[in-house]
């Protein structure tokens, strides 16, 4: 037997027998009977009849092309479906874009490390142990959590302008570009204002040319005094500087724009680091050094500056001078009960101890625990040791601190165990309380909200609690309570102790509903439960209002507990290739139907039409809402731009269809369908007049697989040929 391969989509085998013939239409292959054998019983067609090769070959050469076609034909199809799944929400009122949420969780940044050559670290969650002033344990370094470096914020600011420079002071050195006034006063009324020159001098029409380069103020005024003895007497003089020189500084190392910059004489040392945007996150707080020339003149402390105002040794500027900030080397942290926890700098060539890293960072506060502070301390391998020290005494100052050490002031609450008291039954708040001592059952009582209206005053009951030991049942008497707030009847409570507060016996409100929206009395009317219909409350509340969207009015009911499934919590833990079809199929049955809070009522019908088998019998609990009737058409499914067009009185359905951008290369529209504001589904054609609230959807062009319906089409005209041809030689 010869086989024809076919690219595995057709099979036939051509089997002639003296009295019956075999045909079979399998994907796969094309056969042919031995040639001897069917040249013997004459049915060999390829010889006798040489159009069966064309055929042969045709068939080969198409299901060939249609092999490469069919997967991106069934992507398109599988898309296809898509679309038609996201035509049919859409139909519904649904839109898909809106009811399902994507979610991207941030990643959680990584904590602090332990702290490097910045210090940049944390404080630890705290070491276990017991050990004295002085004492140590080895302990592998905690995660710690992110604290910012003191002082930093200072420079968070915008750099300051020369118009913003501070006062001049007799200590003010005069130079180039620095413009003065003289005002003589006395006899002698005069006034003269002047500037400095380029070589330091300024000129007055009576004392002529005068040098004052690198005078301070009280200097220059000193030596004018001494001129102006020799013209005037019972005189009075003031010197005052009008506007300072500009000045050229330089500011290098670790800030983050270094560069020259030019201020106001007035401005200082913090001035320049500010405007170059301050020291990097490696520059020192502490160690801001002034040259002037090759000479070191002043190093600033901006610690000193920020906490010690009046010890600053801040510096004016002058022309020329370099302004470097070195990296800072040492830090450590402080956490806990004190007034500023951060990390600090650790002034280079000063001993710190514990005590002044305290003062620091503001000192205890007052729930700080002294006799045990502790301090963690990086060894040479990278491991860390804990000690604790007890500052209780204004002398006790610590040990000298180091770069990367870690000082945590622990609170005196946390060593106190938390005690609590509860409180439970009819009450505005009931829960659990932090006990404190003294408190009483009135106390506990007024912190949970006091009473509600159903509490029982004849009763109450307080349940001592001590470990170890049955509970201690007490009853007080609210009502006497009230009346009576003596000792003996309001009982002190004791840590863990337990107050329940009994509801009146069959206690109950009357039936209440709610309705809310679009009708003319809003509000909650009393009901008769299982007797009271839907359409009475309705009239009480006026009906609706003139912009109600009566067809989409909803009645909720309050879920009532249901009984556990334990087969359907089986199931929800079950994968789907595991579960059979009755049990998938209960499955989903229990998901569709678990919000079974709205009652399907058609409001229209009930309240417009009069049709009483809408009207339900309401229960205590139940809401009403009538939504506001929109002021658009909404047009959904295949359009360029879906969404809610305005209305337009006496515009039809194209005008809005072309308001949405007109329809998409896919759209179907001969089988659109507008969803009246009422409920009624009807065709565009049928649609005389359009309301606020209606809309329109257009569904997509149902999707054709042309090539299948060629393909199929030559398939049953060669398998027709084939019959034919075989029959017509049988019978000869």
């Amino acid at each position: 037997m010869i086989f024809v391969d076919l690219s595995g989509y057709f099979d036939y085998i051509l089997l002639c027998d003296v009295q019956k013939f075999y045909i079979s239409a399998e994907l796969g292959h094309v056969a042919r009977g031995r040639d001897e054998q069917t040249e013997r019983m004459g049915c060999n067609l390829v010889k006798r009849h040489p159009a069966c090769w064309g055929l042969v070959w045709a068939l080969a050469l198409l299901i060939l092309a249609g092999h490469a076609a069919s997967q991106p034909a069934s992507a398109s199809g599988r898309a296809a479906a898509a679309d038609a799944a996201g035509d049919a929400q859409n139909a519904a009122g649904l839109n898909p874009a809106a009811t399902a949420g994507v979610q991207n969780p941030a990643t959680p940044s990584q904590p602090a490390g332990a702290m490097g050559s910045s210090g940049q670290g944390a404080a630890p969650a705290g070491a276990q142990g017991v050990t004295g002033a002085g004492q140590s344990a080895t302990t592998a370094a905690p995660a710690s959590t992110a604290l910012s470096l003191f002082g930093q914020q200072f420079f968070s600011s915008p750099g300051p302008s020369a118009a913003s420079a501070g006062t001049a002071s007799d200590r003010y050195a005069l130079g180039a570009g620095d413009q003065l006034a003289i005002h003589l006063g006395g006899k002698a009324l005069e006034n003269f204002e002047t500037t400095v020159t380029a070589d330091g001098k300024i000129y007055l029409p009576t004392l002529g040319v005068l040098p004052v380069q690198g005078m301070t103020l009280a200097e220059a005024r000193q030596m004018l005094d001494l001129q102006l003895r020799r013209l005037y007497s019972n005189y009075t003089l003031d010197l005052v500087l009008l506007a300072p020189k500009m000045v050229r500084v330089a500011v290098t190392g670790d800030v983050r724009q270094p560069g020259n910059y030019t201020l106001s004489a007035l401005n200082s040392v913090l001035d320049a680091v500010s405007l170059a945007q301050g020291p990097t996150e490696r520059g020192s707080l502490r160690d801001i050094q002034v040259y002037r020339g090759e000479n070191l003149v002043a190093t600033v402390d901006l610690y000193t500056h920020l906490l010690k105002p009046g010890q600053s040794a801040d510096i004016l500027l002058q022309s020329g001078d370099k302004i470097f900030v070195a990296p800072g080397r040492l830090h450590v942290e402080i956490t806990g009960e004190v007034f500023r926890p951060a990390i600090y700098e650790l002034a280079p060539g000063k001993m710190e101890n514990l005590a002044s890293l305290i003062t620091l960072a503001g000192g205890f506060t007052d729930m700080a625990f002294r006799s045990k502070v502790e301090l963690s301390q990086v060894l040479p391998d990278g491991s860390r040791r804990i000690h604790y020290f007890d500052l209780t005494s204004a002398d006790s100052g610590g040990p000298v601190l180091a770069n990367a050490d870690r000082i945590s002031v622990y609170s005196v609450k946390e060593q106190t165990p938390h005690q609590t008291v509860t409180i439970q039954g009819e009450v505005n708040r009931p829960g659990v309380y932090e006990w404190e001592a003294g408190m009483r059952v009135s106390d506990l009582i007024l912190k949970a909200g006091s009473l509600t209206r159903s509490a029982w005053l004849l009763k109450a009951e307080v349940a001592g609690v001590d470990p170890n030991r049955p509970p201690q049942l007490h009853e007080i008497n609210l009502e006497q309570l009230a009346q009576n707030a003596a000792d003996s009847l309001d009982l002190l409570l004791g840590a863990d102790d337990q107050v329940f507060i009994r509801r009146i016996p069959d206690w109950k409100v009357g039936p209440m509903v709610d309705v809310r929206g679009e009708v003319t009395f809003p509000g909650y009317y009393p009901i008769v439960d299982d007797s009271t219909l839907l359409s009475t409350v309705m009239k009480m509340a006026g009906g609706f209002t003139a912009d109600a969207l009566v067809s989409d009015a909803k009645l909720t009911r309050r879920l009532q507990p249901v009984p556990e499934d334990k087969e359907y919590e089986r199931l929800l833990a079950m994968p789907r290739d595991q579960m059979s079809d009755r049990e998938y199929e209960y499955l989903v049955m229990k998901q569709n139907s678990s919000d079974a809070r709205q009652i399907v009522v058609d409001f229209h019908r009930l309240m417009q039409l009069g049709d009483k088998s809408h009207d339900v019998a309401l229960r205590d609990g139940d809401a009403i809402f009538v939504p506001k009737t929109p002021r658009v058409v909404q047009v959904s499914g295949r359009v360029a731009r879906p969404g809610g067009v305005l209305f337009k009185p006496g515009a039809n359905f194209k005008y809005y269809i072309a308001q949405a951008g007109g329809l998409s290369w896919d759209a179907d529209g001969r089988r659109a369908k507008v969803i009246k504001a009422a409920g009624d589904i009807l065709d565009d054609e049928a649609v005389k007049e359009f309301a606020p609230g209606d809309r329109i959807w257009v569904p997509r062009k149902p999707d054709r697989n042309y090539w299948q319906i060629f393909r199929d089409t030559i398939l049953v005209a060669g398998q027709i040929a084939t019959i034919y041809l075989v029959i017509q030689n049988a019978t000869k």
